[in-house]
């Protein structure tokens, strides 16, 4: 089990800059890619010195071939980066271990180990082996996980994520553990949970920012990242990305009369249909009628609750499965 540390309060957070230690990074062809993002890759470092067992690291390198401009901007993303990450201290966020720089010069951000494969891996693999939703205790188990992590982002640190999606979430094993990364685009929360800054901006990746984001002038809090829970939480169901259409074998891209991509011509998601079945399969296979089922259903109809809430709300689906 991870050590739990305490947290540094928010109102306190250290805000220097968090410099270059001497850590001996190898070159990229020597390490495993584990995966990637704009501008950047990373991979598995393995830290065995003179046979002594150490757990890995997982580190963030700036891509080779970007150009010097491209360098720069993703360098200051990796300090900021960094600088944000060293201030968490939660099993279920993905942890700070150093800022350093690689053989080649390149800045690298080295992290916690949080597992194998992200979530979005295991739905891709999941739908390409045509298992169907995952079991319900293992969708109850990621968004407890995840909104525990969110919880502490948003009520003790004051940060929204601002990116919160499958790909942002790591899995190590067989689900032991559950923790979210990527807190490069976070932004601060006043004492409303709003960010109150107007001159900052709010990032996340298409399709799961929440329509505020969408708008000109749109007021960012908290439940942008809630919203983006919640579909990710749709994904485990639908085994698709929100908002996509799927595949047709016709060629065609699946965007009805509307012309909006994601959107039949009845105006709902092509995956709602899934995700509806799934709910009453949850509920069939319990055989308790208004029993958990019926809860979770309520709690995907609330608008956009806490993430106190919401972890309040699953360990309370939790007793009730149990």
């Amino acid at each position: 089990m991870d050590t739990f540390q305490s947290p540094t309060p928010s109102g306190r957070r250290d805000k220097a800059e968090p410099g270059p230690v001497s850590v001996t990074i190898p070159a990229s062809p020597f390490m495993q890619k584990l995966g990637f993002g704009t501008g950047v890759s990373v991979y598995l470092m393995k830290r065995s010195p003179r046979g002594l067992p150490r757990s890995p690291w997982a580190v963030k390198k700036i891509n080779s071939g970007c150009s010097q401009s491209q360098r720069s901007l993703f360098q200051r993303r990796l300090r900021e980066e960094a600088r944000t990450l060293r201030n968490l201290r939660h099993p279920n966020i993905v942890g700070y271990r150093a800022l350093t720089k690689a053989p080649d010069g390149s800045l690298c951000l080295a992290m916690e180990f949080g597992g194998e494969k992200s979530l979005n891996d295991l739905i891709e693999e999941r739908r390409e082996q045509g298992l169907g939703m995952f079991p319900a205790a293992t969708i109850l188990h990621v968004a407890l996980s995840m909104a525990r992590g969110l919880q502490y982002l948003h009520t003790e640190q004051r940060l929204l994520h601002g990116d919160i999606k499958s790909p942002n979430v790591v899995v190590r094993g067989a689900f032991e553990a559950v923790k979210i990364c990527d807190v490069g685009v976070s932004l601060p929360l006043d004492e409303n949970l709003t960010v109150s800054d107007p001159s900052l901006c709010y990032v996340g990746t298409e399709p799961w920012p929440p329509p505020e984001a969408l708008e000109p002038g749109g007021a960012i809090s908290d439940r942008a990242d809630v919203f983006a829970f919640g579909l990710t939480l749709w994904e485990m169901l639908a085994l698709s990305v929100p908002h996509l259409p799927p595949p047709r074998d016709d060629g065609s891209d699946g965007t009805g009369t509307t012309g909006t991509p994601g959107i039949t011509e009845t105006g709902r998601d092509p995956g709602d249909a899934r995700v509806e079945k799934g709910l009453r399969d949850l509920g069939n296979r319990r055989g308790d009628g208004m029993g958990w089922a019926a809860r979770a259903g309520a709690l995907v109809r609330m608008r956009r609750p806490l993430a106190a809430t919401v972890v309040t709300a699953l360990l309370q689906l939790r007793e009730c499965r149990e």
